[in-house]
């Protein structure tokens, strides 16, 4: 098989294994970095390399913070808020987070 294919499979079998959402999110992702340096398609220091960029940490740091908010009852206490005072139009909350925002 060509590098391309192989790549073209293991990346198949992420996309479904994100959409699965059985594992975390972080296992799919390190064992895809693995298949791809254990078929040979990426160097170690490749397949690692993403690890340490910003907007990869910046992307693990909002789920932190996502799991926390969820956790802590705050984006259903701000979802029915929402849905109190929108009412039962649908323009109005889908605006209103926007309009709060400026």
């Amino acid at each position: 098989m060509s590098d391309i294919a192989i790549m073209a499979a293991i990346i198949a079998v992420a996309v479904v294994l994100f959409v699965w959402n059985k594992l975390p999110v972080v296992v799919v992702a390190m064992g895809t970095a693995l298949a791809l340096y254990a078929t040979g398609v990426l160097s170690l220091d490749d397949a690692l390399s993403g690890l340490g960029d910003p907007a990869v940490i910046f992307i693990a740091t909002l789920f932190i913070v996502s799991a926390g908010l969820e956790a802590t009852g705050l984006t259903t206490w701000a979802g029915q808020m929402l849905i109190a005072k929108a009412g039962e139009n649908s323009r109005a909350r889908l605006f209103s987070p926007a309009f709060a925002i400026n």
